[in-house]
């Protein structure tokens, strides 16, 4: 048993100190805008428990001329089996920047402003936290 755990650990090891094996890196300033631009994506995560934790659906419009629109809502189960909904609406700029070391998306709108660090998977895939998804919709409706 003793040899067993040994070998896992060697074999852990040599996975996370092997070159290339990093799941993940990070982007060009380009290649992110070039994802994000125009589009409209859907992002989608969930914050606690599965049963009883909260559901984020935000579709964003990103816009070729650095604005963009996001229509969230929200979905949590109560303990009594019922549905909290709710709805938001967000408006302001967007550009891709590095900062940091990091390449990203910098939200501003009149009263916040926020970095969102972006990485790469290495099947090309883009990446912002464990959970969350990020699909293309279309192209951005924009005014």
């Amino acid at each position: 048993m003793k040899s067993l755990r040994i070998a896992g650990l060697i074999l852990g090891c040599f996975l996370l100190c092997t070159p290339g094996t990093n799941a993940q890196g990070i982007p060009s300033i380009d290649e992110v805008k070039n994802f994000f631009n125009n589009q409209n994506i859907l992002i989608s995560y969930r914050e606690g428990e599965v049963i009883y934790g909260t559901y984020y659906f935000m579709e964003i419009h990103y816009c070729p001329n650095g604005y963009y629109g996001l229509y969230g809502n929200t979905v949590k189960k109560t303990v009594l089996g019922n549905e909290q909904k709710s709805n938001w609406q967000e408006y302001g700029t967007w550009q891709v920047i590095s900062q940091n070391g990091k390449v990203g998306i910098y939200y501003a709108t009149q009263t916040n402003q926020q970095f969102v660090p972006i990485y790469k998977l290495a099947n090309g895939d883009f990446f912002v936290r464990e959970g969350t998804s990020i699909v293309k919709q279309g192209p951005a409706i924009c005014n």
